[in-house]
């Protein structure tokens, strides 16, 4: 009972996915990064609520041909609340993205999709279903520099483990990124949620603002402070990331 207890708890504070075009916590751009070209994340996040959640995970993105990226995460969860604490490796996160409509001068405005899949990685646990989630996602990027602006919208079939009946979401992300607020430094906001397509309303909506800075050319350190705006989200959300571009 403390175990599914627990489940229903991740369930909650935790997102659907972790992808996020950083430092965005949630959001994604449609502009998926140059062929041949890779990003590698680094990442520490602390999700405080009822169920007190530190995630560590490393990520890689890679822009297998003009337009399409793919990219991988493994997260290792440390969780702790009044049943007790545990700590594991997260599922795995994989992810295509592609870019249908390219932006241009005339009109800045360019349209992707992506596919998010959650894959098992330990099996069945009381931070983790043992199931599969598959989400699509329809993304949105407007440039009008210094300017930048992202929207999300997505929906993520949710794998039920033995015993259990947990409703498919509803997934929505808004961003703007001011790239050019001093140099090197640029400033993110965003807000971000998921809703219950059936059953009882657990939906969840946060809002965050974070900071990024270019340390050298191919080296970028970040950190997003959240808030959440509703019953179930988390109170807050700190989170703190390094990316290496070659």
């Amino acid at each position: 009972m403390k175990s599914f207890l627990l489940l229903a708890v991740l369930f909650l504070v935790l997102p659907s996915f972790a992808f996020g075009e950083a430092p965005f916590l949630v959001t994604e751009s449609a502009i998926p990064i140059d062929k041949e070209s890779y990003r590698v994340d680094g990442e520490v996040r602390f999700d405080k609520a009822s169920t007190q959640i530190t995630t560590l995970s490393t990520s890689l993105r890679y822009g297998l041909i003009n337009n399409l990226e793919i990219a991988a995460t493994l997260p290792y969860l440390f969780a702790n609340n009044d049943t007790g604490s545990r700590n594991q490796f997260g599922d795995v996160l994989l992810a295509a993205k592609v870019r249908f409509i390219k932006g241009r001068e005339a009109n800045p405005l360019s349209i992707g999709g992506s596919m998010q899949v959650k894959v098992p990685f330990e099996g069945q646990s009381s931070l983790t279903t043992g199931e599969a989630d598959v989400g699509f996602f329809a993304l949105a990027t407007k440039e009008i520099a210094p300017y930048e602006a992202h929207l999300n919208l997505g929906y993520t079939f949710i794998g039920n483990p033995p015993g259990a009946d947990l409703p498919d979401r509803f997934n929505y992300a808004l961003g703007l990124d001011y790239k050019e607020f001093r140099p090197n430094l640029s400033l993110m906001g965003e807000l971000f949620g998921t809703a219950n397509t059936s059953g009882p309303s657990h939906d969840e909506w946060s809002g965050a603002l974070s900071a990024g800075r270019f340390v050298r050319p191919d080296f970028r350190v970040s950190g997003t402070l959240g808030i959440g705006l509703s019953d179930h989200a988390p109170d807050y959300i700190l989170n703190l990331r390094g990316s290496y571009f070659f």
